[in-house]
């Protein structure tokens, strides 16, 4: 029996976790399991806190805090010359919000990409970041809006050659990256690369944010092992999974010329599958998931096993 600390004590700091992990006030249910856990010596009050912290309760307030902020980016243009420049492209992948004027026909929300950006840190003062895939640049605009150092976004239109690229893809306007970075007044460079090029940018970054692409690729091993040679500290990446606990990886027939292919084409992998390409491949020392979320498709694919029309995106970290 646990005999320093009292009852009552304990409970207080049952209780106070649940205040401050989970907003609200504990339950008795749980109030009373966690005490006799405590007082029995089966927990202690860390461990407590820690699976607290860890319930499938905190993740959800957690997203949904996290997913209800949104960014306003800054601009020195008038609204009125923002909304006008807008208005000229109806066609967008990221959703920005330029002094509270925000783009329309977007393909990701504002929610999904704050859900991402939570792996970007708060403060890149004196870091250098390259952002692969960039499209609209939201990612690099952000991170140079947290002080990065130097900002160097880059993408390739088609950007697997032997793909052919879907229709909606097609109609991304390539000017949209420009046309924010002068709405932004940004340092930001933009090159046209494929990620299998990137070596010959001749320099190196602290991290490198690569978002919404693997699973596009026909050669993901050599691109992240690309990756891993201009990388100092970390790689940010979140792209669709498998639902599954093995390190499996599903390959999609592309010589079918269909919307299966060419959306997902040519692999969609598990979250382990990805973490040991990166460990065991690839020389990262460590590699994580860090959250995940579910995100209505629309439709059903092949590799969502549970026949749901939400598929499973997966946000990871490798580290050298």
């Amino acid at each position: 029996m646990n005999h320093l600390l009292d009852k009552e004590e304990i409970e207080k700091s049952v209780r106070n976790y649940y205040k401050t992990l989970l907003n609200r006030d504990a339950d008795p249910k749980g109030l009373n399991h966690y005490t006799t856990q405590v007082i029995e010596n089966s927990l202690t009050l860390d461990e407590v806190y820690d699976e607290i912290k860890n319930s499938s309760e905190a993740s959800i307030l957690k997203k949904t805090k996290l997913m209800e902020k949104e960014i306003i980016f800054q601009s020195n243009h008038s609204k009125e010359e923002i909304k006008k420049h807008l208005e000229q492209n109806n066609t967008w992948y990221h959703t920005m919000n330029i002094n509270g004027i925000q783009t329309k026909n977007t393909r990701t929300s504002s929610q999904y990409q704050m859900w991402i950006s939570q792996v970007i840190p708060d403060d890149l003062t004196g870091k250098n970041i390259l952002d692969v895939g960039c499209t609209d640049g939201f990612y690099s605009f952000l991170c140079e809006q947290r002080n990065a150092n130097r900002m160097l976004a880059i993408d390739y239109e088609g950007f697997d050659k032997h793909k052919k690229m879907p229709e909606s893809a097609k109609k991304i306007n390539p000017n949209n990256f420009e046309l924010y970075k002068k709405l932004l007044d940004s340092k930001v460079e933009y090159r046209k690369l494929d990620v299998y090029n990137i070596d010959l940018i001749k320099e190196t970054f602290d991290f490198v944010l690569f978002f919404g692409l693997y699973y596009h690729l026909e050669n993901l091993i050599s691109a992240l092992k690309k990756i891993y040679s201009v990388v100092n500290d970390s790689v940010f990446l979140a792209g669709h999974i498998l639902e599954s606990e093995h390190p499996i990886m599903y390959y999609y027939d592309t010589s079918k010329d269909n919307e299966l292919s060419n959306q997902f084409a040519p692999i969609v992998a598990s979250s382990q599958c990805l973490i040991n390409i990166a460990k065991c491949v690839c020389g990262f020392k460590k590699a994580e998931l860090v959250d995940t979320i579910f995100q209505p498709l629309g439709r059903t694919y092949p590799h969502i096993f549970s026949n749901s029309e939400n598929g499973k995106i997966g946000l990871f970290k490798f580290s050298k």
